[in-house]
């Protein structure tokens, strides 16, 4: 396959950040960090922009925008605003996509058009706006180039019960989010890196998940996901996570410290271990079911340089 992210990412003294879902936990985190980067410029973007009023008003280098990334039209408008408050100096340096929920419930229990509502806001939602600013980016006379932080989940790469459009729903940002990344030609030096966090200390388990009230056929105790969600109770009891904070700094940190950027960033120990298990439980069962996979071990074989 052909590689990604080649060429350490030089942040510019005067980078433009445009970060989706700033009205709480990571990006309103990360959006504090950038507006306190003397030189840096600010998108911050929400549904509802009354929740961006932690930032100034007063300051020309934060721009702040009602953005529901399930519109098109809005995305567009979106871009056109930052265009237009930016004038010839306008330009994205680095995209956060960070907007997104999670949904729970037991995949029978969930309707067609919640199914819908999350991929609209979590998958495509992520690809509307990425799109918008890859065609900044590779259209820079001067290769300036730029980076996408697309937030996924370590629930994008492990897949838990009672949780699967979401799951789904992150899976496919990884896969879209790699492809993409081997399309553009390395020459417009636009990095990606997809961002796969451990529990985090937002609200995301309270009031911006969405529940599902169970299906009477997976109501008993017993059952995975009735089980998964007392663990998930006693962890948010205790306090287990990282602070929306740590993730901030983390996102900055490899924006400007000037090295190759990860495609892939676990983030937490708890994150690191998860994924480190389904790998190597895949490698596992590809090692054991190698004679029954390899069906075609007599024919010739076509190698990818």
């Amino acid at each position: 396959m052909n590689p990604v992210n080649t060429k350490p990412y030089q942040l510019p003294a005067d980078a433009t950040w445009f970060i989706t879902g700033c009205s709480s936990g990571i990006g309103r985190a990360l959006a504090t960090h950038v507006a306190a980067q003397p030189g840096h410029r600010l998108i911050a973007t929400a549904r509802n922009p009354a929740s961006l009023s932690y930032l100034p008003d007063d300051n020309p280098a934060i721009l702040k925008l009602a953005l529901d990334v399930t519109s098109p039209a809005a995305v567009d408008a979106a871009f056109q605003a930052a265009a237009a408050h930016f004038g010839e100096s306008y330009y994205i340096d680095v995209l956060v996509n960070n907007a997104g929920y999670p949904l729970s419930g037991d995949s029978e229990a969930v309707t067609e058009a919640e199914m819908h509502d999350e991929f609209e806001t979590n998958f495509f939602g992520t690809v509307r706006v990425a799109l918008k600013a890859i065609a900044v980016m590779r259209q820079s006379p001067t290769r300036r180039g730029g980076l996408i932080f697309n937030v996924s989940s370590v629930a994008g790469v492990c897949a838990f019960p009672g949780h699967a459009f979401y799951h789904a729903s992150k899976f496919a940002v990884e896969g879209w989010t790699e492809s993409v990344a081997r399309e553009v030609h390395p020459d417009w030096n636009i990095n990606f890196c997809i961002v796969e966090p451990g529990a985090v200390k937002t609200n995301f388990e309270t009031t911006s998940k969405k529940h599902i009230k169970p299906h009477e056929a997976y109501a008993a105790p017993d059952l995975p996901a009735r089980q998964l969600e007392v663990f998930v109770k006693k962890g948010l009891e205790a306090g287990v996570g990282v602070q929306p904070e740590q993730v901030a700094q983390v996102l900055y940190q490899v924006a400007a410290r000037g090295e190759k950027v990860p495609l892939w960033l676990p983030l937490s120990g708890t994150a690191i271990m998860l994924i480190t298990a389904k790998l190597q439980g895949r490698l596992q069962e590809l090692e054991t079911n190698k004679e029954l996979s390899a069906i075609d071990k007599d024919q010739a074989q076509f190698k990818l340089n």
